[in-house]
């Protein structure tokens, strides 16, 4: 009976050291996960407020650009528009100038026109309605 007792009492201390090693363990590793997971969560938290204050970086200079291009957008057109209208201003005169030297180069070669023909009256080259028997009479 002093064995039975005995193993029963080995037993029992077993039982009992290995309850407290499991619970030891368990709390210990429980502290490590914790531990880890705060450092974790730090960790994303850090980064994600990274990623916001660069976004927010973004999104001010865009807004501010895009209010520069509001503000500048009217002048722009109007400049190209007026730019637009010099050109062709430039190029009416520069093809009035080249009517007039054409106009000039044909009275030195034909003379002046005669009576009866039509002038000139948009620097475009004289053209005479057609009439066949003219034409044929030739």
């Amino acid at each position: 009976m002093v064995v039975d007792t005995r193993i029963i009492e080995i037993v029992v201390a077993l039982a009992v050291g290995s309850g407290a090693t499991w619970f030891v363990a368990r709390r210990s590793l429980s502290r490590e996960f914790d531990q880890k997971l705060r450092r974790m969560s730090e960790t994303f938290r850090k980064q994600h407020e990274a990623v916001v204050d660069k976004l927010n970086a973004s999104h001010a200079l865009a807004r501010r650009e895009l209010e520069h291009q509001r503000q500048t957008a009217p002048r722009n057109g109007a400049a190209a528009a007026n730019d637009q209208r010099a050109a062709v201003a430039r190029l009416e005169d520069q093809l009035k100038s080249a009517y007039s030297e054409l106009d000039r180069l044909r009275l030195e070669v034909k003379g002046p026109a005669p009576e009866g023909s039509p002038k000139p009256h948009n620097g475009f080259a004289d053209t005479q309605p057609f009439e066949p028997r003219k034409s044929l009479q030739r």
